[in-house]
């Protein structure tokens, strides 16, 4: 199984509009344009019209050293290019909009003002999609171990599609009229918060992919109580059975103070409990130190602090985190719909 031969099957279940015109950013180098290439024309085949758009990491950097600072200023009028797009597809083959390492310093700033102004320019498409495909650059920048990254992505992207959307409708459905909901892990420790029916969101081939989850945005000042997360990974920290107290919504205790002070370097209201969700991968069958591929993983939930402004929420902080955990029990409106990694709705 390679990434090239899954890419039909992925395509298909974005759901892309027929007729609609959708802008491939390639952020890659010339030797893997293939995988541009094949993307582009299974989007046609589905019915919608690609604009391939490539960043090249390794271009980039000569353009920004070869060029004088007083051209580094891209006018607005050069983002209107972007505009005619309806939808957006991000293809990872690094993490974007991660420069260079030899990409010159003194210019970062004309490149973080253009990736501003790209990005704002995006921000109302009816799709954002991010395509992160497994490279030996990702697996570096995860620090994880390329077979290892490239297998359980590899997995995570062989689903079965149909299926994945129908569960998470399902789901969401059963879950619209919930108003509470309680978390209970190692044993005594309880987290409690209120939905006021915010609305569920489903990331079932539209939104980060890998795919495989439901999420919400609890309301922010109601969070109560407290969790144990098994595993936290922060920069070349392993942390292990972190401790977390909310009161008022907010973060007041941490086992870890790494991890606290982590936390309450960023500006903004960025000890906020933003997202509440729920892993349906089947395919992720381990936490492995990926967030994005973790919180996918069948029987586990996450919390995340930060931002949840753009899915119901009012929290605008630039900074959001996860943390991944299998609960021993998670209740709705008080009736127990997971009990020890297993779903029961």
């Amino acid at each position: 199984m390679n990434f090239i031969n899954l890419i039909p099957k992925i395509v298909k279940f974005m759901n892309l509009k027929k007729g609609s015109i959708v802008l491939l950013q390639f952020w890659g180098e010339n030797k893997d344009l293939e995988i541009l290439d094949k993307i582009a024309i299974e989007v046609a085949k589905n019915g919608a019209i690609p604009i391939r758009w490539q960043y090249s990491s390794e271009f980039i950097k000569e353009y920004y050293s070869n060029t004088p600072e007083e051209y580094l200023n891209f006018p607005e009028d050069y983002f209107e290019i972007f505009k005619i797009a309806h939808s957006v597809i991000d293809i990872c083959m690094y993490t974007p909009p991660t420069p260079h390492k030899d990409f010159p310093k003194e210019k970062i700033k004309f490149y973080a003002a253009y990736m501003k102004k790209l990005f704002q320019c995006l921000s109302d498409k009816e799709y954002f999609i991010q395509l992160k495909v497994p490279t030996t650059e990702n697996a570096d920048y995860e620090k994880i171990d390329f077979e290892i990254f490239k297998n359980a992505m590899l997995n995570a992207y062989n689903i079965d599609y149909d299926k994945l959307k129908i569960r998470s409708e399902e789901l969401v459905c059963k879950l619209k009229d919930c108003n509470s909901i309680e978390i209970y892990t190692d044993e005594d420790k309880k987290l409690s918060f209120k939905l006021n029916n915010r609305c569920w969101f489903k990331d079932d081939g539209t939104g980060s992919l890998p795919c495989g989850e439901i999420y919400i945005a609890p309301v922010e000042n109601s969070v109560e109580g407290s969790i144990i997360i098994p595993l936290i990974y922060l920069d070349d920290i392993t942390l292990k059975d972190v401790y977390m107290e909310f009161k008022d919504g907010k973060l007041i205790n941490c086992s870890s103070e790494e991890l606290f002070s982590f936390i309450k370097s960023f500006p903004g209201d960025s000890s906020i409990l933003g997202e509440f969700g729920i892993g349906l991968n089947e395919n992720v069958k381990n936490i492995m130190g990926y967030t994005p591929l973790d919180e996918k993983c069948m029987g586990t939930a996450h919390i995340a602090l930060g931002m949840n402004f753009i899915f119901g929420g009012k929290n605008n902080s630039n900074f959001h985190m996860d943390y991944v955990f299998t609960p021993d029990k998670i209740e709705a409106n008080g009736i127990v719909i997971m009990d020890k990694g297993s779903l029961l709705i």
